[in-house]
């Protein structure tokens, strides 16, 4: 939780920042949609990491109930928008612009309620092959008392919506145990549409 990247918070764990340059490196996306924003730092990660990798043009788009990014970059678009209404945010219209594949970070509140409208709202959108990334399950694992307040929203959600939506996806089990059994901060939520 202290890491920071070009001088603003980026809150990823080490094992995750190595399986992102993985995921990129092999998906090569050409729109992130991160769903929460901190303090924006992921979001410019992202970007130039895809355009150190070669993305012509990478979009970045960063949804956060209420953003306070410290950074610009016309790469990124930084909307308000909450996670149980993305409709509302991101119309069909302006999703239909987004160049393919997609990489989908869910990142929100981590709150179950609100990872599950999150992941039955791009269960309509992804195509084959586009990834959803569901941050933070290790809430669960965590022992200080303000991390119960999660109710192991992340793992309850992602396990909930592959019984209804599991012969849509796959658990990416190349990322999610790279350096053994779900070391990640995401566990079990690297999720490939098929």
């Amino acid at each position: 939780m202290r890491t920071v990247y070009r001088g603003i918070p980026f809150l990823k764990s080490p094992f995750d920042i190595a399986l992102y340059l993985q995921l990129l490196s092999k998906l090569r996306p050409a729109t992130v949609i991160e769903i929460g924003t901190k303090a924006g730092g992921s979001a410019l990660w992202f970007a130039d990491m895809l355009t150190a990798s070669g993305t012509v043009r990478p979009h970045i788009i960063s949804v956060d109930i209420r953003p306070e990014p410290i950074v610009e970059d016309p790469r990124i678009s930084f909307l308000r928008g909450n996670a149980k209404d993305l409709a509302a945010v991101l119309a069909p219209d302006f999703l239909a612009a987004c160049l393919r594949p997609w990489l989908v970070i869910e990142d929100s509140s981590h709150l179950y309620a609100d990872v599950s409208a999150a992941l039955a709202f791009f269960h309509t959108h992804l195509d084959p092959g586009d990834y959803m990334v569901v941050e933070d399950g290790v809430v669960s694992q965590l022992t200080d008392r303000r991390y119960a307040d999660y109710e192991d929203g992340p793992n309850r959600a992602v396990a909930d919506f592959l019984t209804l939506y599991g012969r849509h996806y796959r658990i990416d089990t190349a990322l999610c145990d790279f350096y053994g059994r779900n070391v990640t901060y995401n566990p079990n939520g690297w999720l490939v549409r098929i």
